[in-house]
Order: C-alpha cells, then sequence, then structure tokens
C-alpha cells in the first residue's frame, strides 16, 4: 500500500516541500507535526508546500483540525505558502491557521505562490 511521501529542497529564499501519495487525516495530522520538528531544526524560515499530487478526500472538519494543526507546529515560520489543486481548494485550513497566528495562504498555482512567499 502507497503511502503519504515527501521530498525537501532547501533553497536561499525558501524551503520546497513536495508532498505526493493518499492522505488520511491521521497521516496528514502526524505529517504537519513531523514537518514542524523538521523546519525548526534546520533553521527554515518560509516553506512553499506542493501539495497537487495528494489524494485525499478531506471535509470541511478535516480542513479545519489541518488548519489548527498547521498553526499549532508551524507558527515559527515567517510564512508558508501551499499549493493544491484547483477543484480541491476551500481556504478553510488557511483561515483557521491564519485567525491561530500562523501566515499561511493557500493558492491553485505555484508562481502565485512563490511570488507571495518572496515578497
Amino acid at each position: 500500500m502507497q503511502q503519504l511521501q515527501f521530498q525537501i529542497h532547501r533553497k536561499a529564499e525558501f524551503t520546497t516541500l513536495k508532498v505526493t501519495g493518499p492522505a488520511t487525516l491521521g497521516d496528514f495530522v502526524a505529517f504537519i507535526a513531523e514537518l514542524g520538528e523538521i523546519t525548526r531544526t534546520h533553521g527554515d524560515k518560509r516553506l512553499l508546500v506542493d501539495l497537487l499530487d495528494v489524494e485525499n478526500q478531506f471535509r470541511f472538519t478535516d480542513h479545519f483540525l489541518i488548519g489548527e494543526e498547521a498553526a499549532r507546529h508551524l507558527k515559527h515560520l515567517q510564512r508558508v505558502a501551499s499549493v493544491v489543486p484547483e477543484a480541491e481548494i476551500t481556504h478553510t485550513s488557511e483561515k483557521v491557521a491564519v485567525k491561530q497566528g500562523l501566515q499561511l495562504q493557500v493558492f491553485t498555482s505555484m508562481k502565485q505562490a512563490i511570488a507571495w512567499l518572496t515578497h
């Protein structure tokens, strides 16, 4: 059975995280916690999360929890941009995370995400 996987590439301006595979809510929450530890350890400041190749069936309440977990584990980052397929954008996790102090913005365009992340 395939699992959620990720690859990290560090650049001068920001760190890129490419996430692929099927995602359950439990996997995704654990992944966010692990990502918090990794980015804190490496002193990352800005993060681009590419979620274009993630398969999920997340509901509204799942997106709400993802936003809470992102705020809890990633607040040490200056900015987080995530890129999702256009058909899957809800902005729910973004709104929850921002209310809890995380500078997170969700995009459907990699170019727009990078522009926001680096300005």
